[in-house]
């Protein structure tokens, strides 16, 4: 069984020998929170889709919005777990607030390697790599498999991985350096690519992508320190930290019952579609008489997510003892008394917001923008290559699209490293952004 005092390390990536140091009114994990808040990658979630691209309506979620949410949903959810665990486990300087400020770590970073336009974008880059005709042009024959992996099924989640391990802060050497707990409770899909692609357990941890090869030797050592079990007798699989079942559940929280909302905001729901889909989860909720329809709607919302906190929690310290042993296999909330209704919650979403005709209209042009940005730096790549990676050797056009990359191309000596550095770039714009600069690369604006 993994052991919830290794779990709960507070000791910090690239510092492991250092103590943990504690501040005044701010714990390891509080300050995790802050380096967390701080980071450029945070800030660009502000103008990142969460369902709707390039929204008008601003009262429509975006991606930081949404992350904030999800956030303030996770630490009610940590906090109340950990109200029965701290006490249980009796471990000096843990409380039910340190579950809280864990999983509220962790939901605030849970979506920062997400691209622009949403899932779609991250179909588009793994697309872009995958399409017939390509891979002698893209992979080299020095790729691994899972290197070629990483690239052809790009995710956000092992992205956001590399951007608080590598890219934010310290570059290279440890990025925000966050807790062990927090980097643990984050790593939803704890599995390589090659893991992902041929796994046959359908366990929910391999799901999806969850690290990069570039990023592995970060993680085995978060997975050393925490004690994670091993799975499946591969290397590069674990079982997940327990707490990344709790970041999950917030998550699906806010998209089950904040998607509903905003689909009534823009038309795609009527009032009477919403609140029958919001009514079975908001059990109990009192509506003034004086409320307008919108009114309405956000008073079930706000009872449905304090009612799905409620049953999440109890369904979490049911099955603890399973999460400890790596056998629970599954999502939370799908085990509370509300799983059902949550399913034809998502399952409206899906029929009436995800499919309609502006939100395909826009992530078709993005999946354009996307592709002609990748088809650009494509042509650099093999240049650099052919001079040895020397981007002082460059043609003129190839270094001026080099120097697009933040930090540049200096130090890459492979493909694998080259379009590591360019996927970084991409999936890092905002929606406008990237737009924006695709127009002005293709000569349409300047």
């Amino acid at each position: 069984m993994m052991d919830w005092k290794r779990l709960l390390s507070a000791k910090r990536l690239e510092k492991e020998h250092a103590r943990p140091k504690s501040q005044p009114g701010r714990s390891p994990f509080q300050q995790d929170i802050d380096r967390i808040v701080f980071s450029g990658a945070f800030r660009r979630l502000a103008h990142k889709t969460q369902v709707h691209p390039l929204s008008d309506n601003d009262n429509v979620h975006t991606r930081l919005t949404h992350t904030i949410e999800v956030a303030s949903v996770g630490r009610s959810l940590g906090t109340r777990i950990g109200s029965r665990i701290a006490k249980r486990i009796k471990l000096k300087g843990v409380s039910a607030d340190t579950f809280g400020y864990i999983v509220q770590a962790a939901c605030l970073a849970h979506d920062m390697g997400n691209p622009p336009f949403g899932h779609f974008g991250e179909e588009a880059i793994g697309t872009w790599f995958r399409q017939d005709g390509r891979a002698g042009a893209i992979f080299a024959d020095a790729m691994t498999e899972a290197q070629r992996n990483d690239l052809r099924l790009f995710d956000g989640n092992a992205q956001g991985f590399r951007i608080v391990t590598q890219l934010e802060s310290d570059r290279f050497v440890g990025g925000l350096q966050l807790t062990y707990a927090v980097l643990g409770a984050f790593v939803k899909y704890p599995c390589s690519s090659e893991i992902h692609a041929s796994a046959r357990d359908g366990y929910v941890g391999a799901a999806k992508v969850g690290l990069f090869d570039a990023e592995l030797p970060y993680f085995r050592r978060v997975a050393r320190a925490l004690g994670l079990l091993p799975r499946g007798g591969r290397p590069d699989y674990w079982c997940r930290h327990p707490l990344a079942f709790v970041v999950e559940a917030a998550d699906d929280i806010c998209y089950a019952i904040v998607d509903i909302e905003d689909g009534f905001e823009l038309g795609y729901l009527t009032f009477a579609e919403a609140r029958a889909a919001l009514a079975p989860l908001a059990k109990g909720a009192k509506i003034p008489p004086d409320l307008n329809e919108r009114g309405i709607i956000g008073k079930l919302r706000a009872v449905a997510i304090g009612e799905l906190v409620e049953a999440t929690s109890q369904a979490f310290l049911k099955h603890e003892r399973a999460i400890l042993k790596g056998t629970f296999d599954g999502e939370l909330l799908a085990k509370t008394k509300y799983g059902r209704h949550v399913r034809v919650a998502k399952k409206l979403a899906r029929k009436k917001i995800f499919r309609s005709d502006r939100k395909t209209r826009l992530e078709i042009a993005g999946a354009e923008v996307i592709s002609g940005l990748l088809d650009l730096f494509h042509t650099m790549i093999l240049d650099l290559e052919k001079v040895g990676w020397d981007v002082d050797r460059l043609d003129a056009r190839s270094k001026r699209i080099s120097r697009l990359v933040p930090d540049g191309l200096a130090g890459v000596g492979s493909r694998y490293a080259a379009w590591l550095r360019v996927t970084d770039y991409v999936s890092g714009m905002t929606d406008r952004y990237a737009v924006d600069l695709f127009r002005r690369l293709k000569g349409i604006s300047i």
